[in-house]
């Protein structure tokens, strides 16, 4: 009779997952200049004394931004969970899902500095009378009517899209090693059937000596 017998060692190279989390990062750029090309712009008539901070905030172009930062949120869990196959689990989910922060500021930093190329970044530089076209500042400290608002507000839409993301994936997992391959099998082989080798015949004969 041998021993129980034990699941197979999976190799996690820690290569796999900073690759699969530098992804996740280079897509928030790519999200944020989607962003900057997509979104129209705020519009005005320059004004004697006019600068940047006496134009309000345009919500519209700040949902536009939380909608795509949700949908790369979505879009990063499933890079992060089919690239990092070795790692899916508590590992595999949580440095990613910083990575999606650090995404979503670089994606707003990219996002602002596009912007800006395509329009009029610098007010005071304009003639008086003319029409400016600006998108506004993504980093929002106190631009809400109803109070305060912190700069990282948009920050956490994006983490917050990829926990929703990745757990579909886990409850959607047919096998309880989230199709890592490394379950252990406790079991006995030999003459000692295994629980899912017992027949009906094996059942009575132990009941029913």
């Amino acid at each position: 009779m041998s021993g129980p017998a034990s699941g197979r060692h999976v190799a996690r190279p820690v290569a796999t997952l900073l690759t699969a989390t530098a992804a996740v990062i280079v897509l928030g750029a790519v999200a944020g200049a989607i962003w900057a090309l997509v979104t129209p712009p705020t519009t005005g008539v320059v004004v004697k004394g006019l600068t940047r901070e006496d134009i309000p905030t345009g919500f519209d172009a700040v949902g536009a931004f939380a909608l795509i930062m949700f949908a790369y949120g979505g879009i990063a869990a499933l890079v992060a969970w089919a690239a990092a196959r070795p790692w899916r689990g508590v590992t595999g989910f949580l440095v990613p899902a910083l990575g999606t922060v650090a995404g979503s500021a670089i994606g707003a930093q990219v996002g602002m500095w596009l912007a800006g190329l395509r329009f009029d970044d610098d007010i005071a530089g304009l003639p008086l009378e003319s029409v400016y076209r600006v998108l506004p500042e993504l980093w929002l400290d106190g631009g809400t009517r109803a109070g305060h608002s912190a700069p990282w507000t948009l920050l956490i839409c994006a983490p917050f899209a990829f926990a929703m993301v990745y757990l579909v994936c886990v409850l959607s997992s047919r096998t309880a090693d989230l199709g890592v391959g490394d379950l252990d099998v406790d079991h006995r082989a030999g003459d000692d059937p295994s629980g899912s080798e017992v027949t009906s015949v094996d059942a009575v004969s132990r009941t029913h000596p």
